[in-house]
C-alpha cells in the first residue's frame, strides 16, 4: 500500500469527548461550553483568565502540549499537528486517573467533507518511524463521532509511556480497505508531553504508570 497524506485545516479540533464528560458534572462549564460551543481552544484561554478552582485548573503548556483540568476530568492534548496533517490527540482522566483514555480526533479540511474512514478500516500508529503494536487497539468510534478513533481503555497507560519515550514523532494513518491505500491523518510532536502529563497527574491526583481499572 502507498501512503497518502491527508491535508487538513491544521488548528487540530476540539476535545469533544472530554466537554461530554465535563458537562452536567460542573454548571458553570456548561454555561462556558455554550457560549464558546466547541473552540477548546478559545474555553481554555477563558480558563487561563479565571481563578483556579475544584472544578477548573488553568492550562498548563510545555512544547506542543497542554494540560488543564475541566470539572473532575483532566486532559492532555496536543493541538500542533504536522504540516499537511491535521487534527489532535488527547488523554483524559478522570480524579485518581480512573475513566483513563486516548483518542486522535481529524479535523476536516471542509465542512462538507466525507467521514474519513469506515468503522471497519484499521488503525496504524508509528512512533519515531516504528509501528507500534498500540494501533491494534485503535478503533473508529462509528456513527456517534465519525471523526474520532479511540483506543481500548486498558492500554492508555501504555500508550502515554510510548508517547513519553518518543523523540520525534507520533504518527496515526489509517488504513483505507475500500480504496487499497494506507492515509496519513496526523502527525505530532512529543515535545513537552512528560511535563504535561505530570501535571495533570497532580490537577488530578493520579499516577500514570499506575491507573486504576475503569
Amino acid at each position: 500500500m502507498r501512503m497518502r497524506r491527508v491535508a487538513g485545516n491544521g488548528k487540530g479540533s476540539s476535545v469533544r469527548r472530554a466537554y461530554r464528560r465535563a458537562r452536567g458534572r460542573c454548571p458553570h462549564i456548561n454555561m462556558h461550553l455554550r457560549y464558546f460551543g466547541m473552540n477548546f481552544r478559545a474555553f481554555v484561554s477563558v480558563l487561563a483568565l479565571l481563578p483556579a478552582t475544584g472544578a477548573a485548573a488553568a492550562p498548563f503548556s510545555s512544547g506542543d502540549w497542554e494540560a488543564a483540568r475541566i470539572g473532575s476530568t483532566c486532559l492532555v492534548y496536543n493541538n500542533a499537528p504536522a504540516r499537511d496533517t491535521s487534527g489532535s490527540l488527547q488523554f483524559s482522566f478522570d480524579v485518581k486517573g480512573y475513566n483513563a483514555d486516548f483518542t486522535y480526533e481529524y479535523a476536516p479540511y471542509t465542512e462538507n467533507e466525507e467521514d474519513p474512514w469506515a468503522e471497519t478500516d484499521l488503525v496504524e500508529i508509528t512512533i519515531d518511524g516504528e509501528d507500534s503494536w498500540l494501533g491494534g487497539e485503535m478503533f473508529p468510534v462509528g456513527m456517534q463521532d465519525p471523526y474520532q478513533i479511540s483506543m481500548t481503555s486498558g492500554f492508555v497507560k501504555d500508550m502515554a509511556a510510548a508517547v513519553a519515550d518518543a523523540q520525534t514523532t507520533i504518527d496515526i494513518s489509517v488504513e483505507r480497505e475500500s480504496l487499497g491505500e494506507t492515509w496519513l491523518y496526523g502527525r505530532f510532536s512529543p515535545a513537552g508531553f512528560s511535563e504535561s502529563l505530570a501535571k495533570a497527574a497532580e490537577m488530578c491526583d493520579f499516577d500514570p504508570a499506575n491507573l486504576p481499572e475503569s
